[in-house]
């Protein structure tokens, strides 16, 4: 026996797991500046670092040859990326920092879980631009 659409939409979790990511720049010296630039909700440590390493191709192209080596070699094709996806699947918080001038841009990803939206009238809750709200949760896994 076959469960009606409108159960099936109902079993689904209320809760997943994921990663939220966001990328935040800072003017060097100067505290409170820190400005959101990007966010994005990861289905798991995986995708997460990819969207790092993404960012952090982007940037390497205005840094000096020295800083764009070390983090091309060593945190975006090297190790450094790998530990960081190690940290993620142990539900801790990475990130990478990088000062291509007057702002530190620093990308960050942290384990969390993501609630489920209700759909509305048959219509998905946010329409094209939902992304997953965020449930903070404490090393014990309790919501805070």
């Amino acid at each position: 026996m076959t469960a009606p659409a409108d159960q099936a939409t109902h079993s689904a979790p209320l809760v997943r797991a994921g990663v939220w990511c966001e990328a935040v720049s800072t003017y060097s010296g100067m505290p409170g500046t820190a400005t959101r630039r990007d966010g994005y909700a990861a289905p798991g440590p995986e995708a997460a670092i990819r969207w790092i390493r993404a960012g952090t191709r982007t940037v390497a192209r205005v840094l000096g040859p020295h800083q764009a080596g070390y983090v091309l070699d060593h945190w975006v094709d090297g190790p450094g990326s790998a530990r960081a996806c190690a940290r993620l699947r142990r539900g801790e918080p990475c990130s990478l920092t990088l000062y291509p001038g007057i702002q530190h841009l620093t990308w960050q990803a942290r384990p969390v879980r993501f609630l489920r939206l209700a759909e509305v009238n048959g219509r998905p809750p946010c329409g094209r631009r939902h992304r997953p709200r965020l449930l903070l949760t404490g090393k014990d896994g309790r919501a805070r």
